[in-house]
């Protein structure tokens, strides 16, 4: 499944990117998330819980940062499995400042395998649009207030 997108927010380039870079920050922002286990800001894994349909199972998802330019562009990868199937991705996000605002053009590949991904990709992949809607959503209102609480 193929999903992009683009999310602006009122921040700069440099904030948006060191939040997203950082796993402690970024993992307030994570539906579902059970547990972060960080190895460094380049390499991480959590545990998610994941509902689709009748299916409902903790993932366990190895992320790795591949790709870095600091406030410009992001890769990384993530893989993982839980009890009803596997999951690998590829992310990639492009920052651009303008104004006292960054617009970051985003984009992801995920193959999900196992009983979760038998369940048919117009039903995966409404799932995923809403859990995204929801990370996008609390990276907004988590940087919104960053500069009150730093």
């Amino acid at each position: 499944m193929d999903f992009k997108g683009t999310f602006e927010v009122t921040a700069s380039s440099n904030d948006v990117y060191n939040f997203l870079m950082d796993p402690d920050k970024l993992s307030l922002c994570i539906p579902g998330l059970q547990k972060l286990d960080k190895v460094s800001n380049e390499e991480f894994t959590v545990v998610v819980r994941v509902g689709v349909a009748f299916i409902k199972d903790n993932f366990t998802i190895k992320f790795k940062v591949i790709e870095s330019e600091v406030g410009k562009h992001a890769k990384f990868t993530g893989n993982g499995s839980g009890k009803s199937g596997t999951m690998d991705l590829t992310a990639v996000m492009d920052l651009i400042e303008t104004s006292g605002k960054t617009t970051m053009n985003w984009s992801a590949n995920v193959s999900v395998g196992g009983k979760i991904g038998s369940l048919g990709q117009r039903v995966m992949a409404g799932q995923a649009e809403k859990i995204i809607k929801q990370m996008f959503d609390s990276i907004e209102e988590n940087l919104s207030g960053s500069k009150q609480k730093a």
